[in-house]
């Protein structure tokens, strides 16, 4: 039997490892990205609220992300320049890229590249876990702030699987500031190592067992609601009215996944991780759930007379262009950037002969 004294002494030498390990990924985290040694070290340091919800933080930079003046993720803009906008979620943004890699990145040298020149910048204007409702609600203030003349829309399907995730959160006037929790900068470390060493087939039960638990909170659907996927519509449609009365030139872009056309049963172990971002969705009902969402985009295009790209169709899956299920690698980003500025070329051409407004 194990003395008190032992224990004690057992207890200690471990919260003294751990605080070490703490002390070690903070040291690494600020003379590797210059981070702060305390306080919150997250993605959320990117992004302040308004009262119109989340916002990006001029100059803010976490690790590869960083924000130029306007707020936005890429180099400082230009004023002589046509502005393209990239509106969507952390498929646009970049998650799992190189820096610069990202697909607006890209699309800005493939369309200079075409026009001779560098007439064009994309701007861009997305973030992680932007909604179309949420790019409509601040889509205004950023056409007339930057003078933008053409817009891509390129919105995430799977934002719309719980309605209630919409509702953008804006700062409340007067409320008391709350204090950050304490942050242990060694667990994702951690998560990181583990995802390194685990066999597959073990992740994928760790995840499926953490869908379960967290399904036990919701009413769990085999398929997507019709009213969901029309409230997706809609919130298309209505950015892109937004966009028009403003003078910009929407484009609208299919929504591309690992799975390309069918196969989803060939990557069971992606469809897990998919779905533990939305337990309340079965892994079947993902696959009916794009096909669904990209038939109203094309619908919604058709409607209201504006180009569509569908890269749905086109984009080839499978992990050389996709490190996860939605999300590009360098590759697919590059692929990705190819084929819109195929897409947008005339609609930038058109533009750039027409009268500046």
């Amino acid at each position: 039997m194990i003395s008190p004294l032992r224990a004690a002494r057992g207890g200690v030498a471990l919260a003294v490892f751990v605080l070490a390990l703490e002390g070690w990924a903070r040291l690494d985290d600020h003379l590797t990205y210059g981070a702060p040694l305390t306080g919150p070290y997250n993605a959320e340091i990117l992004y302040t609220r308004d009262t119109l919800g989340r916002v990006g933080k001029p100059h803010a930079r976490y690790r590869k992300w960083g924000l130029n003046e306007a707020g936005f993720r890429g180099p400082e803009l230009e004023p002589d320049r046509l502005t393209i906008l990239a509106f969507g979620a952390s498929e646009t943004f970049g998650l799992y890229e190189d820096e610069g890699q990202e697909y607006p990145r890209q699309l800005e040298h493939f369309l200079n590249a075409r026009i001779g020149r560098d007439a064009v910048q994309v701007v861009n204007a997305a973030y992680p876990g932007e909604s179309a409702y949420t790019a409509d609600v601040r889509a205004p203030e950023i056409v007339d702030r930057l003078h933008a003349r053409v817009a891509i829309v390129y919105p995430t399907p799977a934002d719309y699987i719980w309605l209630p995730f919409l509702k953008p959160k804006p700062a409340r006037e007067g409320a008391a500031k709350v204090a950050e929790p304490f942050e242990w900068r060694i667990a994702d470390r951690l998560r990181t190592f583990l995802k390194g060493i685990l066999p597959q087939r073990v992740q994928t039960r760790l995840r499926a067992r953490e869908t379960r638990i967290a399904e036990s909170g919701f009413t769990v659907m085999d398929r997507l609601p019709e009213e969901n996927v029309r409230r997706f519509r809609d919130d298309v449609a209505h950015l892109v009215q937004t966009l028009k009365a403003r003078g910009v030139a929407p484009v609208i872009v299919t929504h591309a996944n690992l799975f390309g056309n069918g196969g989803q049963e060939r990557d069971r172990a992606q469809l897990v991780a998919w779905r533990k971002f939305y337990p309340m969705l079965r892994e079947e009902g993902f696959a009916d759930m794009e096909r669904r969402m990209n038939d109203a985009l094309r619908a919604v295009a058709a409607e209201e007379r504006v180009p569509l790209i569908d890269v749905a169709a086109s984009m080839p899956g499978g992990h050389q262009n996709f490190a996860d299920f939605v999300h590009f690698t360098n590759r697919g980003a590059t692929l990705m950037a190819q084929q819109l500025a195929n897409g947008l070329y005339p609609v930038v051409e058109n533009v750039m002969r027409g009268p500046r407004q």
